[in-house]
């Protein structure tokens, strides 16, 4: 990653962000891997006291890192690469604590509330579609309100989406003898045996409202509240896994329903040692397999998660710029939906896996 900001002083600021990201891992008709990079530019604007707007675009460019020789090309002269710009805007009116917001973006953020200093924070999901990458985004807009204070804040917005490619992620148990390198269908990641495939495109229409509050002890409280769509699956049998022909009939019986989240999310830094945390839960009916509310920014991930941010300390002065980081996701494996397909592979649905994240983060 590289970050650039310039400030224009009371008029805003404009900031540009590069990131890449190479993925041998991921392999999908039978590729090397897949290379990844976005630019993310984006501007700043003040209009004295009460308005503000922002405006700028996401520059997506993604392809397979070995060639294609199993995937079928949809036109003549195809290849293996997908590029894509996705804009966004927003404007607001403020008055005293309170602003009143439009906002309009087409990038879908991903299902991980990745920190600002991970790559993946900065590109939208990728999967398959009709064999070929596909992109997830579409088009979100809101109207909001919204009112701060140095000790809590609400806000309540109205949306309508329309979600293209929206990815679906599940966990593979291949059947012996069946091999993935062949598969056209969906990105296969080989180190931890997800996989990734496109959806049916849907629209949404909805609200999501929000209540956090900064405790005494220095903590802070979020409580939140979605409706809206979201994609559903048939009901599974976690003791009996429901049998499917393949996973293109799987990915069709997809179908947006109504649905409620309902998220609570406690976040602090620790005395002593500043050790940074935060714990979530976020309620979801098990049959849905994508988020209500696919836009909403600052959101807690799928059901009970907790993320820790440890700096190491070099020198009493500070931190050196090295970070230990830990992320665990789904801690309960919740959300399961197990589907047997017709040549004995199991496939295991959820919006988010469990799994365990850790690694060293440098800042200089």
């Amino acid at each position: 990653m590289l970050g650039f900001r310039q400030d224009l002083g009371f008029a805003g600021s404009v900031q540009s962000v590069a990131a890449i990201a190479v993925h041998p891992e991921i392999d999908a008709g039978g590729s090397d891997g897949l290379d990844e990079a976005a630019v993310r530019t984006w501007e700043t604007m003040n209009l004295g006291d009460e308005f503000e707007g922002e405006v700028g675009s996401t520059e997506v460019l993604a392809r397979f890192a070995g060639p294609d020789s199993n995937l079928e090309p949809p036109t003549v002269g195809a290849t293996n690469t997908v590029a894509k710009a996705l804009p966004f805007a927003s404007v607001g009116w403020r008055d005293g604590k309170s602003v009143a917001r439009y906002r309009m973006t087409t990038f879908v953020p991903g299902v991980h509330s990745a920190s600002d200093t991970e790559a993946q924070a900065w590109m939208p999901q990728l999967s398959l579609h009709n064999d070929r990458l596909a992109i997830e985004h579409g088009l979100h807009q809101e109207i909001g309100w919204e009112r701060r204070t140095d000790a809590s804040g609400m806000s309540l917005f109205l949306f309508a989406d329309k979600v293209d490619n929206p990815v679906l992620e599940a966990m593979g148990h291949f059947a012996t003898g069946t091999t993935t390198a062949n598969s056209s269908t969906f990105l296969f990641d080989r180190s931890s045996g997800l996989l990734r495939a496109a959806g049916p495109s849907f629209s949404s229409a909805g609200f999501v409202a929000t209540v956090e509050h900064r405790l005494p002890s220095g903590s802070q409280v979020r409580l939140s509240y979605a409706n809206g769509d979201a994609l559903a699956l048939p009901p599974a049998q976690p003791s009996s896994p429901t049998p499917v022909a393949d996973l293109p009939a799987m990915l069709a019986a997809a179908r947006p329903r109504r649905a409620q989240t309902y998220s609570i999310s406690l976040s602090g830094t620790l005395d002593g040692t500043g050790t940074r945390w935060r714990a979530s839960y976020s309620w979801q009916p098990e049959d849905t397999v994508t988020r209500v509310a696919s836009y909403a920014e600052n959101v807690a991930e799928p059901y009970f998660n907790l993320r820790l941010r440890q700096p190491i300390h070099f020198h009493r002065e500070g931190t050196g710029g090295l970070e230990a980081l830990l992320d665990l996701r789904n801690l309960l494996a919740e959300g399961y939906q197990p589907y047997v397909l017709n040549d004995g592979s199991i496939l295991v649905f959820a919006q988010d896996q469990r799994s365990v994240t850790g690694g060293l983060a440098f800042t200089f």
